[in-house]
């Protein structure tokens, strides 16, 4: 069976994104990692990065395929940063209202009620493990090394679920919120 058209220029496109990830690999780590200050995290995004790279659609050369790739790298680093300025804001907004609630006004211990049920709630949305993750790092204030030993998991598992469950906690909360 003769290959089509299409399935050639894949595989060229593949071979391209193949010989990028491996000479351009720790370049681009350290730009995320320049940018956002986290170097697990930028393994992380760089990973990201290339997945997407495979998922694009549109013809890639050599030429225009290095642009491409900081393109995606910078963009993943502006999300990135969005996310992690937001998380900092519900936390402070998560904070206050749970110090507010200690004085005896009834509006305040209310609202405070309200906040902590809805996070129970999105908590309970999660599975086990990354509501337990999740835990640990924003209410114990655990790192991910110290979670991944206790819970006898790699580092970058602890790290997965915490993105993703961050992630999905994020996008609720912009719903309820």
């Amino acid at each position: 069976m003769k290959p089509t058209q299409e399935h050639l220029i894949r595989t060229r496109q593949d071979e391209l994104i193949t010989q990028a990830y491996c000479t351009m690999t720790g370049a681009v780590r350290g730009y995320i990692s320049r940018r956002i200050g986290y170097t697990h995290e930028a393994e992380d995004l760089t990973q990201e990065c290339f997945a997407r790279l495979l998922e694009y659609q549109t013809l890639l050369t050599a030429q225009t395929l290095r642009n491409l790739i900081y393109t995606i790298a910078r963009n993943l680093v502006i999300d990135y940063l969005r996310h992690h300025a937001h998380t900092v804001r519900a936390r402070e907004y998560f904070s206050q209202r749970a110090t507010s609630a200690i004085s005896h006004n009834t509006e305040e211990q209310v609202e405070s009620n309200d906040l902590e049920r809805i996070e129970q709630s999105l908590l309970e949305g999660l599975s086990e493990r990354r509501a337990e993750i999740y835990r640990r790092s924003i209410h114990q204030g655990q790192t991910a090394e110290e979670i991944a030993m206790q819970l006898d998991l790699s580092r970058r598992t602890v790290e997965n679920h915490l993105f993703k469950a961050r992630q999905q906690i994020r996008e609720a909360l912009r719903c309820a919120l």
